[in-house]
């Protein structure tokens, strides 16, 4: 092991090193201390509960459950996970403030498509919360910490010691103070939680323990738009639904809520219209002392966009892509490698609001085109080809386990020293993927 990256009550994260798969992995170890106390089987049944639900979940949202030395009889009980890097919701908001709203929604989507998938197995988590929410440098949430998870409607025991609540209060819905049982849409309260916190600065309520816990119960939140005022009434809406407190009043499933959370951004899948929460631009009259201002070089606009979808701003991104697509086309052929990588662009910025239908068909007709011009081999057919085995996974249609295989074996035929990373990205997602069906 090299050095900590991460801990909590229960333990602490190191990253190490694999010898025999020869990558970097995560390692978590409970504390010393909890192992040392009279009673640590509540501490290594909460493990064991994690490797078994990590070794049980599939899902690119999800760390990779990769091994496990655990049981009372074991010196140092330990998790192996895949590594990954990144900043959590907690570090991001500390050193940057509150988020834009398309940021926001973005997290939200992903969010939310992790939980469709948990939810469906059944498991809920329970301990929802920033800083076990993992922005990783490509914009991809992963969810962390399944140590208090739990698997509903079934006969398994809480794993607590004399009726202890488990999670974290700040982002605890009533039913899980009360010590009650919990549901998916627990989950979706302690989500509408983080979204406030994200979104004003804060959380939905603070103090003492003991004093959040009574406030999750009984009172409600100020309103997002008092401490954020301007913020979209449709976004604040779906929050503020989440933060009911009776789960029969929160949206149903984390789907009823992605598609609510993003429907104030997008009118409908196949709509390039831009966010309702930007200003609409009124075209101006004409006159001679009303110039009109030279449009930005087409270069220019190309980069922007491409900034704001790094920069996690992909509703504002994604008309941009759509438009200058429309452009560099109909200026012929001389522009169609620029053209194609913008609509890829679009694609994935529909992929990532939660609109798979569209950016699948997208990716394919993209693919078409490319394949008509370009070599079987050729970089960026094959990651629109890649894009179209996740899309289909996520579709539930297991043909995107040919496309991973196809782009695999090209790459690796090809022999190509630049292509080690995207390599390593289809194994690893075609070997889950096989995993899972």
């Amino acid at each position: 092991m090299r050095q900590r990256i991460g801990g909590g009550a229960m333990g602490e994260v190191w990253l190490a090193y694999d010898s025999e798969a020869r990558r970097s992995v995560a390692v978590k170890l409970i504390h010393r201390e909890l192992l040392d106390s009279h009673a640590p089987e509540e501490a290594i049944q909460r493990f064991e509960r994690e490797a078994e639900l990590l070794a049980r979940l599939q899902h690119p949202g999800i760390p990779e459950f990769l091994d496990a030395h655990l049981g009372l009889g074991a010196d140092n009980p330990y998790l192996v996970m895949e590594l990954i890097l990144g900043q959590d919701l907690t570090e991001i908001v500390g050193g940057r403030g509150r988020l834009s709203e398309d940021e926001v929604v973005s997290i939200a989507v992903q969010i939310c498509h992790v939980l469709e998938y948990t939810h469906a197995i059944p498991v809920v988590h329970r301990d929802l919360k920033p800083a076990n929410i993992m922005l990783t440098d490509y914009q991809r949430v992963v969810i962390l910490d399944f140590g208090v998870a739990r698997i509903f409607r079934t006969d398994h025991a809480r794993l607590t010691q004399h009726d202890r609540v488990l999670g974290t209060v700040a982002y605890m819905p009533p039913e899980q103070c009360e010590g009650r049982d919990v549901n998916p849409r627990s989950d979706l309260y302690s989500l509408s939680c983080l979204l406030y916190e994200l979104l004003t600065g804060v959380p939905p309520f603070t103090g003492n323990a003991a004093r959040v816990m009574y406030h999750h119960q009984y009172h409600a939140p100020i309103s997002i738009s008092v401490l954020r005022p301007g913020v979209n009434p449709a976004l604040e809406s779906v929050i503020m639904a989440g933060l009911a407190k009776r789960a029969i009043d929160r949206p149903a499933t984390a789907r009823e809520f992605r598609e609510r959370i993003g429907s104030h951004l997008l009118k409908s899948e196949d709509s390039d219209t831009p966010p309702s929460n930007l200003p609409i631009q009124t075209p101006n009259v004409y006159s001679p002392s009303h110039a009109v201002a030279e449009p930005l070089p087409l270069q220019v606009r190309v980069v922007q966009a491409q900034a704001l979808f790094d920069e996690g701003l992909i509703a504002q991104s994604m008309p941009m892509f759509a438009s200058l697509v429309r452009e560099l086309e109909e200026r012929g052929s001389e522009y169609a490698a620029e053209a194609a990588k913008c609509r890829f662009s679009h694609a994935r910025c529909q992929a990532h609001l939660g609109l798979q239908q569209s950016a699948l068909k997208g990716m394919q007709t993209l693919a078409e085109q490319l394949r008509l011009c370009s070599a079987p081999d050729d970089r960026l057919l094959l990651e629109v080809r890649f894009q179209i085995g996740q899309l289909l996974l996520d579709l539930g249609d297991q043909h995107g386990l040919s496309e991973f295989a196809d782009v695999y074996t090209i790459l690796t035929a090809a022999g190509r020293a630049g292509d080690a990373q995207m390599i390593a990205e289809v194994r690893t997602a075609l070997a889950r993927a096989a995993s899972f069906g």
